[in-house]
């Protein structure tokens, strides 16, 4: 049996300069949203386990107010669903224990209604937070 073995001394390393990169920086308002997500997220764990709610965050008149990524703008729209979210929102705290899950999905529903009108990448994360 012959064996034929080769050596790769020679071959050539290349060097890969390190270039530094952007790092993308979320809005204030895309880090509200995710805020918001992980906050609802949290209550439809609460809702389903029929566990008593957290408290509702106090900074829903931040929606209003944080910088948006600079493609987008406040327009009426927007304003519109803002304050139908913060409605809705406060609705699961002020209705019985029959008409939770009806009033927590009204919240999640109005987000998708939103997001359908400008920025439609989340709707499918969105979407997970509706309870059956």
């Amino acid at each position: 049996m012959l064996f034929l073995m080769t050596s790769c001394k020679n071959e050539k390393k290349e060097v890969v300069e390190k270039q530094p990169f952007d790092m993308y920086e979320y809005s204030e308002l895309a880090v509200l949203m995710e805020e918001f997500y992980v906050y609802n997220d949290s209550l439809k764990t609460q809702i389903i386990n029929d566990k008593t709610l957290t408290s509702l965050p106090v900074n829903f008149n931040e929606l209003h107010t944080a910088k948006m990524t600079d493609r987008f703008e406040r327009d009426e729209s927007f304003q519109v669903f803002a304050n139908l979210f913060e409605k809705h929102q406060k609705s699961v705290y002020e209705v019985s224990n029959d008409s939770l899950k009806l009033a927590f999905n009204s919240t999640i529903h109005t987000c998708i209604a939103c997001h359908k009108t400008t920025c439609t990448g989340p709707i499918p994360r969105i979407e997970k937070l509706l309870i059956e």
